[in-house]
Formats: structure tokens, sequence, C-alpha cells
């Protein structure tokens, strides 16, 4: 009878624990990415991505943009993070560019997600709405 408790509570416990885990390969972003941005054709630019998912330190993956920018976004829950401060990163209606420390944020399962910017110099041109994105992985 013992062990048949002692069996049922692990089982429990075991289907707790996955109920509420990531999939494995949802913290595993190592790869090289299109970045495709709502509303425009094609890929824009391409991220190379490298993760690591230390034993209770949570996952990291150092992004490096073809666009000449990286930085280090950090898998919280299902969602990837990363701020980033870009100087060309706002785009104004004049075509000039202006910097920005932009928030990116995705689905760590869809890979589908939103890039929002601050201004740096908010008196330089309007700021932009937040534009969705997704990332293909190639």
């Amino acid at each position: 009878m013992t062990v048949s408790r002692t069996l049922a509570a692990a089982l429990v416990a075991a289907g707790f624990s996955l109920g509420f885990a990531s999939p494995a390969w949802a913290d595993n972003l190592s790869g090289t990415y299109s970045l495709n941005l709502s509303g425009a054709p094609g890929g824009h630019t391409s991220w190379v991505a490298t993760s690591t998912c230390p034993p209770a330190a949570g996952c990291v993956a150092h992004i490096i943009s073809s666009s000449g920018w990286s930085g280090e976004a950090q898998l919280v829950g299902d969602h990837w993070t990363m701020t980033v401060s870009r100087p060309d990163g706002q785009s104004c209606p004049d075509g000039t560019r202006h910097s920005e420390v932009q928030t990116w944020s995705w689905d760590a399962t869809t890979l589908a997600g939103q890039v929002s910017g601050v201004s740096t110099d908010p008196a330089a041109c309007p700021q932009s709405a937040p534009d969705s994105f997704a990332l293909t992985k190639l």
C-alpha cells in the first residue's frame, strides 16, 4: 500500500512538472533566422542566435543582427525579451534616422512578437507605433 501511494505521488508530481515546463526545444534558440517585419514582404535582416541555459540561471541568447547590432535576450516563461540601444533605430517620415532604445519580445514557440522603441531624442521625429514581426529559422 505504501509503495502504491509513493508511486502515485511521484506520478502526480511528474505530471505537474511537465504541465508547467516550457517545451525543451523552446529554450534552444540557437540558429540563424530571417526577421520579417509585418506589412513588408521578405526578410529584412537575419539574426544569428546562440543560446545557453545554465542550471538555475535561466536561458540567455546572444543575438547578432545582420544590421550591425547585437543584444542579449532572456527567456522568461514562454517569451524571449531583449532591449538594445540603436543609434539608427528610429526611422522618421523625412527619411532621417535617430537613436532609439528598442525592446524586442517574442513567443518562444511561435517566434512571433513585437518590437517597440523609445526615442532618445523625442523632438527629432514622432514616436512610431510598435511593429509586429516573425522569425523564421533558416
